[in-house]
C-alpha cells in the first residue's frame, strides 16, 4: 500500500512540477501581451483552436506532449518576437529553478517525502532544460539550447527564426498563405533532418497553392526520402 501511495504522489509531484515549468513560459507570454494557445500537463489540455477563438478545455491525444506542453503567441508581427520568444523559452526553466529552491525551507520544516520531490523534481527540470545540451524535448532542442541557437547568430539562428517566422505565418496569416523562400531556406540548407524535412513539406504547400503539380510531387519526394529519419511526430504534424 505504501508503494502504491509512493507511485501515485510521485506522478503527482512529476505533474506540478511540469505544470510550474509550462505556467513560467505562458505567463511570460501573457506579459508580453502574447495569446495563450496550448497548455498541456498530462492528459488535460487548454486551448485555442486559433488565436482567435475562445479557450476550450479538452483531452490530448497526442502522448508524447504528456509530460508537459505550454505555449503562448503574439497576434500581431513584430522584429521584436524572436527575442520576446527567447525570454518566453527561458521562462519556464528559470521558474522550475525559482520554484524548486522556494520549497526547501518546506522540506526543512516537514520532511516530507513528497515535499523534497517537489524541491528535486522542479530543479532537476529547470536545470536540464536551462543547460543547452543537444538534447530534444519531442521534436526540438530543450529551451536553453534554442535561446543560445537564436543568439549564436550563423545558420543555428537563422533556423530558429525560420522556424519561429513560419509558425508567426500560420497562427497569424492562416495555413492558406504563402510561406516566404528566404524563410524556408534556412531549413532546406539545415543538416538536422527534421528542419529539412518542414523545409521540404514548407516548399511542397507553396507549389501546392501555385498549382504546381510536378514540382509538389517533388517536394513530397524528398520528403519521403528522409521520412525514416525523421521522428513520427513531425511526420504526423505535416501531412501530405
Amino acid at each position: 500500500m505504501e508503494i502504491v501511495v509512493l507511485i501515485i504522489g510521485f506522478i503527482i509531484c512529476y505533474f506540478v512540477a511540469a505544470l510550474v515549468h509550462e505556467l513560467g513560459h505562458v505567463v511570460c507570454g501573457l506579459l508580453h501581451r502574447w495569446k495563450l494557445y496550448m497548455l498541456v500537463v498530462g492528459p488535460v489540455k487548454v486551448y485555442r483552436e486559433t488565436l482567435d477563438s475562445k479557450i476550450k478545455v479538452g483531452i490530448e491525444k497526442n502522448i508524447t506532449l504528456w509530460g508537459g506542453a505550454g505555449g503562448t503567441f503574439p497576434t500581431k508581427k513584430s522584429k521584436e518576437n524572436v527575442g520576446i520568444w527567447g525570454r518566453v523559452l527561458l521562462a519556464g526553466p528559470l521558474t522550475s529553478i525559482v520554484f524548486g529552491l522556494a520549497m526547501i525551507p518546506f522540506f526543512v520544516f516537514t520532511k516530507n517525502i513528497f515535499v523534497l520531490m517537489l524541491v528535486l523534481m522542479p530543479l532537476a527540470m529547470g536545470l536540464m532544460c536551462l543547460i543547452p545540451t543537444k538534447l530534444k524535448t519531442g521534436i526540438l532542442y530543450v529551451d536553453g539550447m534554442r535561446y543560445k541557437r537564436i543568439k549564436s547568430g550563423g545558420q543555428e539562428a537563422r533556423e530558429e527564426k525560420a522556424i519561429f517566422e513560419l509558425t508567426e505565418i500560420d497562427m497569424i496569416d492562416g495555413e492558406n498563405s504563402f510561406y516566404p523562400a528566404e524563410a524556408i531556406k534556412p531549413l532546406l540548407d539545415s543538416k538536422d533532418n527534421e528542419f529539412k524535412y518542414i523545409g521540404y513539406y514548407c516548399s511542397y504547400k507553396n507549389a501546392e497553392k501555385n498549382g504546381n503539380a510536378k514540382e509538389a510531387k517533388e517536394w513530397v519526394q524528398n520528403m519521403k526520402g528522409i521520412r525514416n529519419k525523421v521522428p513520427k511526430t513531425i511526420v504526423d504534424s505535416y501531412k501530405v
